[in-house]
């Protein structure tokens, strides 16, 4: 059940990387869409000068679209901290009910390929939603980050499941693929329907990526 829509208050977390101003409108459509104040948060871990020029780059991209957005754009340093803790920190003190963290958190930040990240974000967040992929509440939004979806099946190979145009063998999954727009690989999600319910799996580079249990 969805919390009162003026009492809702959504925090996009993004990084340096292409994603992210897929993700920004993302998170500004979700906030458009449930009334909710927007805030953008990029938490900077980095000692390496050597980013510094595509570092601004992002920034001054990200914070233009997240003003135009009607949203606050916020810089966190570490200062020794993990960034699961600065982010939970802000989403705290900013009062945010909904994180949505993305692709690109989850393949471009080194601290969260190294560490449990999204473990250490669930045990500190308390009553706070968090969205790894933020399509999967609200699929509507797929077609602001996604082609149109396409008939698609996963089949087993060598103990993985991989897309495919056609079936092949008992274990074959069939549903819809929504590929990411801007990618040169067959990365995105794919729909099933169970027991009623739509479900969305992640495909990086044409593998269904699980999720850890």
């Amino acid at each position: 059940m969805m919390a009162e829509m003026n009492n809702e208050s959504i925090m996009v977390c993004v990084h340096y990387g292409p994603h992210g101003q897929r993700l920004i409108q993302r998170g500004s459509e979700l906030s458009r869409l449930l009334g909710a104040p927007l805030y953008v948060l990029t938490v900077d871990a980095t000692t390496d000068h050597e980013y510094n020029q595509n570092k601004e780059q992002f920034l001054s991209g990200w914070e233009r679209q997240t003003k135009d957005a009607g949203g606050s754009f916020l810089i966190r340093k570490c200062n020794g901290k993990k960034t699961a803790e600065v982010i939970v920190e802000t989403a705290q003190e900013k009062k945010v009910t909904q994180i949505i963290i993305g692709q690109s958190s989850q393949t471009l930040w080194q601290e969260i390929t190294r560490g449990n990240f999204v473990n250490d974000l669930i045990e500190q967040l308390g009553p706070i939603d968090l969205h790894i992929v933020a399509v999967q509440r609200y699929p509507e939004l797929l077609e602001h980050s996604h082609e149109k979806g396409f008939s698609a099946y996963l089949v087993k190979r060598d103990g993985k499941y991989v897309l495919s145009e056609e079936p092949g063998g008992e274990d074959t999954i069939k549903g819809i693929f929504f590929r990411e727009l801007d990618t040169d690989f067959n990365s995105g999600l794919f729909k099933i329907v169970r027991n009623g319910e739509a479900q969305y799996l992640r495909i990086l580079q044409s593998e269904w990526v699980k999720p850890h249990s």
